[in-house]
């Protein structure tokens, strides 16, 4: 009975991964050698982990999957129309499929319009957050 509000090695391994952030950094990796597809995956890997390492002390840009020119196209793509806004339930999708959308967030479906500018300037800001947790 006593043992109740002790934790399972499980639960302790789950705790770890989050703080630590390691999901998001394993995931981040992986896009990245299916993107590039590198000759020699591991040397990419240790450079990625080696950009990553001097981007955190330097504060210079981190080695983002996708850039500015990305994004818009990407925005572009939800957009076929040319309004110059999306809606926020293709935003939310588009969170969720960059893997900057935490499980728990709410994105608002008031009707509220996101446009390019916008949605550009909080991939970057969700990106950065993401990679500064490492």
């Amino acid at each position: 009975m006593a043992d109740r509000l002790s934790i399972t090695p499980e639960e302790n391994a789950i705790l770890y991964l989050k703080k630590h952030h390691i999901m998001e950094l394993l995931s981040y990796l992986t896009c990245q050698l299916l993107y590039r597809r590198p000759d020699k995956p591991r040397d990419f890997l240790l450079n990625m982990l080696a950009r990553i390492k001097i981007a955190k002390i330097t504060a210079v840009d981190y080695p983002y999957l996708m850039d500015d020119s990305n994004l818009i196209s990407m925005f572009e793509i939800m957009d076929p129309t040319n309004q110059g806004f999306i809606t926020p339930v293709q935003y939310k999708e588009a969170l969720k499929n960059l893997g900057l959308l935490d499980p728990d967030e709410v994105i608002g479906e008031d009707g509220e319009v996101i446009t390019k500018d916008d949605f550009r300037k909080d991939v970057n800001r969700r990106t950065l957050k993401i990679w500064s947790a490492f």
